[in-house]
């Protein structure tokens, strides 16, 4: 089961090392990892995404609360949080074709916006769900040979969360 874990600890150095270390010594595969300040510079917030059942999740929330720079653990349920994750894509034209308007289309369908555009290429930002970045890239890939592009690069933050509510 996929588990997403919010930890706010104290930003010093090392700090991530040591939580990482902690999921890695205990067989836990991190799929997905965010971390950045919070309003307080002096305390970060990482977001961990790990495959694991209920007493793994458990144990795991135990042990990353006994570490020294740790303030607070908590799983977050789906329907009491939002999920989001970022996504830059670089696609190519092929054969110096100018780019085909579906590229546009499914910008507009899916919300994603062109940051960048050169004569042979284009990086598209989108912000969304796991699952609706997953459907953009699975239209544009089995498009890209038809319509005249190519998926060049793909750069995909993992998830971020916080929980709903006061």
């Amino acid at each position: 089961m996929k588990n997403v874990i919010s930890i706010v600890v104290k930003n010093n150095s090392s700090v991530l090392a040591r939580i990482s270390s902690l999921f890695g010594r205990r067989g836990f595969n991190i799929d997905s990892l965010s971390v950045s300040a919070t309003d307080d510079p002096h305390i970060s917030r990482i977001t961990v995404v790990a495959q694991s059942d209920e007493s793994g999740l458990a144990q795991i929330i135990s042990q990353t609360q006994k570490l020294q720079e740790t303030i607070s653990v908590q799983a977050l349920e789906e329907n009491k949080s939002v999920y989001r994750e970022l996504s830059l894509v670089k696609i190519l034209t092929v054969d110096d074709k100018f780019f085909d308007k579906f590229v546009i289309e499914q910008c507009d369908k899916f919300g994603a916006i062109v940051v960048d555009v050169t004569e042979k290429s284009m990086i598209i930002e989108l912000t969304g769900t796991s699952e609706k970045i997953d459907s953009f890239m699975t239209t544009l890939s089995d498009n890209q040979n038809e319509k005249g592009f190519k998926i060049s690069k793909v750069c995909r933050t993992g998830i971020t969360a916080i929980e709903r509510g006061v």
